[in-house]
């Protein structure tokens, strides 16, 4: 009896991609991968356009095959993938983005790692075709994690990837509502591999990870896994410490040596407005903790579900 592989695929503004995407994988994966049973499972995570609309007719046309759900709104690109994954009936489960800036067709050698034992097989962008801030700021990100997150983690960053049905299990114990989706997937595995690739560069449509999200994930990453924000807190507040008794001393040697000494207002100011920035980047660090502990203890649920087919 042949295994099944599921391929898992968010959908978020791609109603220019879809009708490529779909096409090229249904007229290629038996030729792909002819030693399993294949499922399409697409989630749309509330799409501005017509994305469920395209979803819908594709289903119908491929019903044994083509599996699809949608969100009543936009929940974000990780609950999207966790609800594909799910859904997912495979003995191996990939994840692949709708645009198919990744070849679909290293998945081949994905399900080959999965075979030799691996639990989690991740396609790294070692090149990228696309250029502009977002990839400096996603590249800045990546290495900013790898040092001081998580060593596996690769520079090049991922979220294209294939796991076993158990490590899928595993991921899906997690009940974490911020954070990120690669990090959840490496804390979960024992047996990782990374396949490196070159990245397409997207043919058509515009991507709806823009650079407000990517921040915002930035911020819940380093929130969510690390002390980080709140050593480098502590670590201001000490060097500005330092640094307010240092010029203190020599505000009194000077007081003590000059006749005349008149303290001046501009460095009064100086010192207020730099200390009183300082306490406001704290607090609005403490916020950010405090605002995901909120939303973490309101266990609202991740995502709802319009309707599936």
């Amino acid at each position: 009896m042949k295994k099944l592989f599921s391929v898992v695929i968010p959908v978020y503004g791609n109603e220019l991609n879809l009708p490529i995407t779909i096409p090229y994988i249904m007229e290629n994966y038996q030729r792909l991968f002819p030693e399993y049973d294949f499922e399409l499972v697409l989630v749309n995570d509330g799409s501005p356009d017509n994305s469920w609309q395209i979803m819908q007719e594709y289903q119908k046309q491929y019903p044994d095959v083509i599996r699809i759900a949608s969100f009543v709104r936009n929940f974000g690109q990780l609950m999207a993938t966790r609800y594909g994954i799910s859904m997912a009936n495979g003995d191996y489960i990939g994840v692949i983005s709708a645009d198919l800036q990744d070849p679909l067709e290293l998945f081949v050698d994905m399900l080959n790692a999965l075979e030799d034992g691996f639990d989690l097989v991740c396609g790294v962008r070692e090149n990228r075709q696309e250029k502009g801030l977002g990839v400096i700021f996603s590249k800045t990100t990546h290495l900013l994690i790898n040092k001081f997150i998580n060593k596996q983690y690769p520079i090049g960053g991922f979220d294209f990837l294939a796991l076993n049905r158990d490590n899928a299990d595993r991921f899906l114990q997690i009940q974490e509502r911020n954070g990120s989706f690669q990090l959840q997937l490496l804390w979960v595995s024992s047996d990782v591999k990374f396949v490196n690739y070159c990245r397409k560069e997207r043919e058509v449509g515009k991507s709806g990870w823009t650079f407000s999200k990517k921040i915002k994930l930035f911020i819940d990453t380093f929130v969510s896994n690390s002390y980080l924000p709140i050593r480098l807190m502590s670590v201001s507040g000490f060097i500005c410490a330092f640094a307010a008794f240092v010029y203190t001393f020599f505000i009194v040697i000077e007081a003590l040596v000059r006749e005349n000494a008149v303290p001046g207002w501009a460095s009064l100011a100086v010192l207020i407005t730099f200390f009183s920035g300082l306490i406001l980047i704290s607090f609005g660090i403490l916020g950010e903790y405090l605002w995901r502990i909120y939303d973490e203890v309101k266990d609202r649920p991740r995502y709802l579900i319009k309707e599936k087919k």
